[in-house]
């Protein structure tokens, strides 16, 4: 941005808008932000006003001629600020776009390779099998919604939880870790609705499912093709072959680009013509390319079908940087699953299909329910229960109500007892439910109505 263009208003503190307004200020940003939901408490306002001035949600004010909104891609469009800046032609960039020129200008992640990730699923098992496979020759560290960590050896360290992925976390976990004096080789970003174009490997990972944002104005596929209207130039675009509106853009934007296939295309054709492509037979996973084939028995424990998307794009990741065919392979031959998506377990003598997640939705409870009866017989009499619903105070799209009252509706006849979490869950009237307040609440009505041997179902969505 040019000398005149150095006055900025910051929108929604509430998603990461903070930590992107602190950098502006200290790269000498003239900045105003704005409390859009105002849900900041009087000591934190009282903090950012020795910084920069913190205006509530409707506090009127003139716009200056030059001065820039950073706004996120979800704020309703309609928003006085918005509007304003349209009538008047001040220019708005997105939290994604800021974040990327901040993190340029400063130099911060230089030296370091960057990937970002974005997509509507499997972002963090992708992110975290890659960090797996990519620290078993390098430092890594790993910025995603089951927290900040660094990797190495193929061992992972925690170094902070509660970051969200929100695009201005990034500049929150670059703190952190320069902080812990940690300069690693290769940062991993996994960023929602978007990308910063800081990157120099972006990846969408899917755009299936697609959903409205900012008052159902825009959709969210379109925002997270940011990851490739931001690309810095001689990055590398990786991409799901499903993702065909992400392909379009990249090819009329003549990005460097890999594409790969994680055995769901509908068409074997389509399938074919990917870099990558992975295939499943039973316990076994088969990983292709133009020039070669590589296969991995795994483990047991976890519903490998919920990993397929995962597992083909760190493999795309990791050929494009290089990396030793043995490093892919060791790390799928010793994979256990990730906490909280789609992993076997047990708690007090009861099995537990734990499929509790950020980016938990209704199409994954019900694989959780088909992975859990396929572990039972005709001769078992156990009971199947399960824990169901959100913790909405901590994940911004939730899982709608109506979706869950649809599923079970079609479904409820397979389960022995439900517990619905979340208060947005108690206006579904389900026979013989038990309404709980949270994931722990409903967990513990789950083991109080069962016994050893019976099995348990956790589809909470929730940070974890």
């Amino acid at each position: 941005m040019t000398a005149g263009q150095r006055d900025a208003i910051v929108l929604d503190l509430t998603h990461a808008g903070i930590p992107i307004a602190k950098e502006m200020v200290r790269l000498g940003y003239n900045v105003r932000a704005i409390d859009v939901y105002d849900t900041l408490d009087k000591n934190t306002i009282y903090g950012l006003q020795q910084i920069f001035p913190v205006l509530s949600s409707n506090e009127i004010f003139e716009l200056k001629p030059a001065e820039i909104i950073v706004s996120p891609v979800h704020l309703n469009p309609e928003y006085h600020v918005l509007k304003s800046a349209k009538e008047k032609g001040n220019t708005v960039i997105t939290h994604h776009t800021m974040v990327g020129k901040l993190i340029l200008e400063s130099g911060r992640l230089s030296g370091s390779k960057v990937i970002e990730l974005t997509g509507t699923k499997a972002k963090t098992s992708t992110a975290s099998i890659l960090a797996d496979i990519l620290s078993r020759s390098m430092d890594v560290v790993l910025h995603t919604s089951r927290g900040l960590e660094h990797w190495k050896d193929g061992v992972a360290t925690i170094i902070h939880k509660g970051l969200s992925i929100a695009p201005g976390s990034i500049l929150s976990a670059i703190g952190k870790i320069e902080e812990e004096n940690i300069r690693p080789d290769v940062f991993i970003f996994e960023t929602s609705i978007g990308g910063t174009g800081c990157a120099d490997i972006g990846v969408i990972t899917s755009l299936e499912q697609d959903y409205g944002i900012a008052n159902n104005t825009a959709l969210a596929s379109d925002a997270k093709l940011q990851m490739l209207d931001n690309a810095k130039d001689g990055s590398l675009a990786v991409i799901n072959l499903s993702a065909e509106k992400a392909l379009q853009r990249a090819a009329e934007k003549n990005l460097k680009m890999t594409t790969f296939s994680d055995g769901n295309q509908s068409s074997d054709a389509n399938k074919s013509t990917a870099d990558v492509n992975l295939e499943r037979y039973g316990d076994r996973i088969v990983i292709s390319t133009i020039d070669r084939t590589m296969e991995a028995i795994m483990e047991d424990g976890f519903d490998l079908s919920a990993y397929r998307t995962a597992f083909s794009a760190a493999t795309a990741i990791s050929l494009a940087m290089g990396i030793e065919e043995e490093h892919i392979i060791d790390t799928f031959r010793n994979f256990r699953g990730l906490t909280g998506r789609m992993v076997r377990g047990e708690l007090e003598g009861r099995i537990l299909i734990d499929n509790s997640n950020s980016g938990m939705d209704i199409r994954s409870v019900k694989r959780a329910l088909d992975y859990a009866s396929g572990m039972t017989s005709d001769t078992n009499d156990g009971k199947l229960v399960m824990v169901l619903g959100e913790e909405a105070e901590q994940v911004c799209e939730g899982l709608p109500p109506e979706d869950v009252s649809d599923f079970l509706l079609k479904n409820g006849r397979s389960l022995d007892r439900v517990a619905l979490v979340g208060s947005r869950m108690r206006d579904i009237k389900y026979d013989d439910a038990y309404y709980a307040g949270s994931f722990e609440d409903g967990l513990s009505a789950a083991l109080q109505y069962t016994s050893i041997g019976d099995i348990i179902i956790l589809c909470v969505k929730c940070f974890r």
